[in-house]
């Protein structure tokens, strides 16, 4: 039954065991001390009522001793007609307080079921008493001095018997309290031996259910494990951090067991790493060939498009240099055609300004002549207030500047006359050269509109011409890429092999770490030991062929 459960259900059930164990000792040991409890509590309450019958009779016999002590007070005391009232009534009083503890003792005695023929013929007994006192004390006369003495003859010794009744009582009653306090003390007793023995029982019976299950149920788990749990989590350990060539010791016929599976798996592990070290080798010796020749294919294709480029950017140069010469050619003939337009509009701007430093300098000829005159008339004033004599001295000094200015106005008007004549004759000559510049400019512009046509006639073949390199230079450019994507294929092939070999190094087999055999109490190998793939390596491998499926699905157990 228990092979069927699983290892939760059994540590589960050998729970619930100890927790039944424990809820059937704790319900027993609640039942066994509530019925000793009850026990108990019955035994008191029996107590408490003999005592309290106990403690009635007591108090009967204390107010008895306080009637009779009250009669005699009567008898000695009587006399006066006041103490004799205070005294009979002290009697009755005192009566009526024994009946009333004899009547309470009974009902107790019957709630008990105790005899009650005592207690009752004490009562009758007492009754009787009280009747003859009374009786008595009819024939008590307060005038007498004597008369105490001879109501004491007719009651002498009448109180005896009820005293006597009283004390045997009393005893009696006493006698049978402590006999019950003796036998309740055995009953507990008694009781609490078998509830003590009762509880010891049940927590026998609980502890050999729970110890005979957690026998069963341990050597089921350390048959289903095939050794001590320490021991199995050592050889898993060893095994998930790639040591295959450790010795499981299994016990013998040992087939099922957990230690069991993982030996079997631990061979069949070295089995297939093995197989896959050789199918990782001879991946890298084929991914080494298939590159080398990539290699060589995009090196030549390489070359073959470098070369073709190479051709396709200098004819790109030369139809870009034919395009900006016939840009260029454009370009200057519409400056020539402009600088042709510019000298004749300049050529006939001379001839104007020719024209009008004429004028100016005809102008200007007439400016000297006034100028002249001015200075004649000027001396004529001069030699005119000369003449006049004090009287004419300031004209004198007027007209001598006047002739002055005359003077400067002449010279100015000469040089003027001068440069105009000389900027005349310089316009003349920029005119003549500019109308002959005209013809060659319009020239040059007719011969830079041929160029420009011949400039698009090859520039159109150039285009052509490109257009076949690019195409070649298209096909050979495919085919370097195919080499390299091939070349770049191999290589990630047989880095892929380098990093799977690699994978593989992570476990030890016999063939090749005999040395690392697996001892029980051997320590475990350190995180060192367990990655023998250099940082420098795989760094390397890393940049080679960057991230790869194989090693990012490769569980490592260090």
């Amino acid at each position: 039954m228990l092979a069927n459960l699983t290892l939760k259900s059994k540590i589960l059930l050998l729970s619930a065991m100890i927790i039944l164990g424990l809820c059937v000792l704790g319900g027993s040991a609640y039942l066994q001390i509530r019925q000793f409890n009850a026990i108990v509590d019955e035994t008191n309450l029996h107590v408490q009522s003999r005592s309290d019958i106990l403690d009635e009779i007591q108090g009967s016999a204390i107010a008895f001793k306080t009637q009779v002590q009250e009669w005699k007070n009567i008898l000695i005391r009587g006399n006066d007609p006041e103490q004799f009232v205070k005294y009979v009534d002290g009697f009755n009083s005192a009566e009526k307080t024994v009946q009333n503890h004899l009547a309470k003792a009974l009902a107790l005695q019957k709630t008990e079921g105790i005899a009650t023929e005592a207690i009752e013929k004490l009562q009758a007994e007492h009754a009787a008493l009280g009747k003859n006192y009374r009786s008595a004390l009819g024939s008590f006369e307060q005038d007498e001095a004597n008369t105490g003495k001879a109501v004491d003859k007719l009651v002498s010794g009448m109180d005896r018997e009820t005293a006597s009744q009283m004390e045997a009582l009393a005893a009696a009653t006493s006698n049978g309290f402590e006999q019950y306090l003796t036998e309740s003390d055995k009953k507990t007793e008694a009781v609490y031996s078998e509830t003590v023995n009762i509880l010891v029982i049940i927590c026998i019976v609980a502890s050999t259910t729970i110890i005979g299950t957690m026998v069963i149920i341990f050597r089921d788990m350390f048959k289903t494990l095939g050794g001590e749990p320490a021991y199995t989590a050592d050889v898993v350990s060893q095994v998930a951090n790639g040591y295959l060539n450790i010795d499981i010791q299994l016990k013998h016929g040992d087939q099922s067991s957990l230690l069991a599976s993982v030996a079997n798996m631990r061979k069949q592990l070295a089995e297939i790493i093995g197989d896959v070290r050789s199918s990782a080798d001879a991946l890298s010796s084929a991914s080494e060939e298939v590159n080398a020749t990539a290699q060589s294919l995009a090196k030549g294709a390489s070359i073959q498009a470098a070369s073709v480029e190479e051709t396709s950017a200098s004819m790109e140069e030369m139809s870009a240099s034919i395009s900006q010469n016939s840009e260029n050619a454009k370009i200057t003939d519409g400056m020539a055609q402009k600088a042709a337009s510019d000298a004749a509009t300049g050529g006939e701007a001379v001839m104007n300004t020719v024209q009008a430093m004429q004028k100016i300098a005809e102008r200007i000829s007439v400016i000297d002549d006034i100028a002249y005159q001015t200075n004649l008339l000027a001396l004529n004033a001069a030699i005119e207030a000369g003449r006049a004599g004090e009287h004419g001295r300031g004209f004198a000094v007027v007209a001598s500047e006047v002739r002055k200015l005359a003077e400067r106005s002449q010279v100015a008007a000469q040089e003027i006359g001068t440069l105009a004549l000389d900027t005349v004759k310089r316009a003349e000559t920029a005119g003549i050269m500019l109308n002959d510049m005209v013809p060659a400019i319009r020239k040059t512009a007719d011969l830079v509109q041929e160029i420009a046509a011949a400039s698009s006639e090859q520039n159109a073949g150039v285009a052509q011409i490109n257009g076949a390199i690019g195409q070649v230079s298209q096909t050979l450019q495919q085919n370097a890429a195919a080499s390299e994507e091939l070349s770049s294929t191999s290589e990630e092939m047989s880095a892929q092999a380098i990093r799977l070999q690699e994978s593989m190094t992570y476990f030890k087999l016999h063939a090749e770490a005999a040395h690392s055999a697996f001892k029980k109490t051997s320590p475990k190998p350190s995180s060192k030991s367990s990655a023998p793939i250099s940082g420098a390596k795989k760094i390397a491998t890393q940049r080679a062929v960057g991230g790869d499926d194989m090693d990012e699905n490769f569980v490592r157990f260090n």
